[in-house]
């Protein structure tokens, strides 16, 4: 009976000490290289407001550590990636942005923004053909140049701000990029900036030349830009890169260039290294923010310097440059290859040299070669650009 009694007492004992593996969210301390149930709800807390993208798992590695430092700095407590109970009190309470950005006081949304509201607004641009990409809860290049366009084409103030008169039009139904392009004349002009039919139209008579090498798109980017270039140079047009009526009659004229070479006159292997070649010359110049000359480069500017002498014309920014490139699946010697670094969206910049080496301006070390296959710059890729 005594043996019993305690078996009993025991038992009950056991039943209500909590263990790690199922405390609830909040009651642990996680960090790097923990592993428990504990680690996926943290996950899921996060992913939940936009700031973990990967599978969930039990495992607190590097991407959780980004993510949960990234919902830190947005929300200003201490970003050492430790979920204590600071952290906890935030992800709890439903603390979504940082309230720098004013969502939740004024309702605006701009770059850098995350939560639904971002992608309601997706939605609503991609379903009047403004947003070509995936929706997500990240407001970041593409949004930006998507509400550019609808702006523009509505009559609203161009910011990439989406305001209330923004919001306004999106919701009360705003012309559609379709409607904006079926209203444009085949003679208007076409320049930086502008998506649409016309825009695709224009872009296919280029590529049937041997103009421009990627596919439509219906944005007109640098790419577009520096086709556009190449003919008006080819027919002793005023080269301005907008193509007004004289540089559309020329395109309606002009014989195809040579399929061996590029708008002008180099293969892109040949431009690859010639760029390449340029860069490597200033290896060893000491990184300053916002610097863009040979006494000092931050890394937009030292890719805007290069591109610039061999030829090229691309945006100042990172972000920017992302926006303007036209994506590629995997990166060819002489792309533009993107990290997500010190804040979210595209804010590192270099030239893939191939074998998973890319040449740019590091922060640490100036104009260098950095290996991008290292963890640290494995988890911040995004991806991989073309200009030419």
């Amino acid at each position: 009976m005594k043996k019993l009694i305690y078996s009993i007492a025991l038992g009950s004992t056991l039943t209500i000490v909590p263990t790690i593996s199922h405390a609830a969210l909040g009651d642990t301390t996680l960090k790097y290289g923990m592993k428990s149930q504990d680690v996926k709800q943290l996950q899921q807390s996060l992913k939940n407001k936009g700031y973990f993208s990967a599978g969930t798992t039990t495992y607190f590695g590097s991407i959780t550590k980004d993510a949960l430092m990234k919902f830190q700095r947005a929300n200003h407590l201490s970003a050492d990636g430790i979920a204590g109970k600071n952290t906890y009190r935030a992800l709890l309470s439903g603390a979504t942005v940082s309230s720098s950005t004013k969502v939740s006081s004024t309702g605006l949304l701009k770059q850098g923004s995350r939560g639904a509201a971002v992608q309601q607004v997706q939605q609503l641009l991609k379903s009047k053909g403004y947003f070509k990409a995936n929706t997500t809860t990240y407001f970041g290049p593409i949004t930006r140049d998507a509400v550019m366009n609808f702006q523009r084409a509505n009559h609203l103030s161009v910011d990439g701000v989406v305001g209330s008169a923004t919001l306004k039009a999106l919701n009360g139904g705003g012309a559609s990029a379709s409607t904006v392009s079926s209203s444009t004349s085949s003679s208007a002009t076409l320049k930086l900036g502008m998506s649409g039919s016309s825009v695709t139209s224009l872009q296919s008579k280029l590529k049937s030349k041997g103009y421009l090498k990627v596919s439509p798109t219906g944005y007109y980017g640098s790419l577009t830009k520096n086709a556009v270039m190449a003919l008006q140079r080819a027919h002793g047009l005023s080269v301005d890169g907008v193509a007004g009526p004289a540089t559309m009659r020329a395109l309606g004229s002009a014989s195809s260039v040579s399929s061996t070479s590029s708008v002008k006159g180099i293969t892109s292997q040949d431009k690859a290294t010639q760029i390449i070649s340029i860069g490597k010359q200033y290896m060893g110049v000491p990184y300053v923010w916002g610097g863009s000359s040979p006494s000092g480069f931050d890394c937009s500017g030292f890719i805007n310097y290069v591109f610039a002498k061999a030829g090229v014309s691309v945006p100042r920014t990172a972000a920017t440059i992302y926006s303007a490139g036209q994506s590629v699946s995997s990166p060819s010697v002489g792309d533009l290859v993107f990290f997500e670094t010190y804040k979210p969206g595209p804010s590192h910049v270099g030239i893939y040299l191939g074998n998973g080496q890319f040449l740019n301006a590091s922060s640490s070390r100036g104009v260098t070669i950095t290996d991008m296959n290292t963890s640290y710059w494995q988890s911040r890729y995004l991806g991989a650009k073309s200009y030419y």
